[in-house]
């Protein structure tokens, strides 16, 4: 009896697709994507650590 191969699954789909301007839309970084074998816990949980940027501080 022959051995079936398994059919290549689909694409995943990204959670998250990011294009980060620095002067106000002028230009753009390339497009960065986030795929949920990418996420660690708390963006799966919904709940996101403080914020760590310099404007911030850690403060939200």
């Amino acid at each position: 009896m022959a051995a079936h191969a398994e059919a290549p699954s689909a694409p995943e789909r990204p959670l998250l697709t990011l294009r980060v301007s620095h002067d106000s839309g002028r230009t753009y970084e390339p497009e960065k994507r986030f795929y949920s074998r990418d996420c660690e816990p708390p963006l799966l949980n919904g709940v996101m650590p403080p914020c760590e940027c310099p404007r911030c501080g850690g403060k939200r």
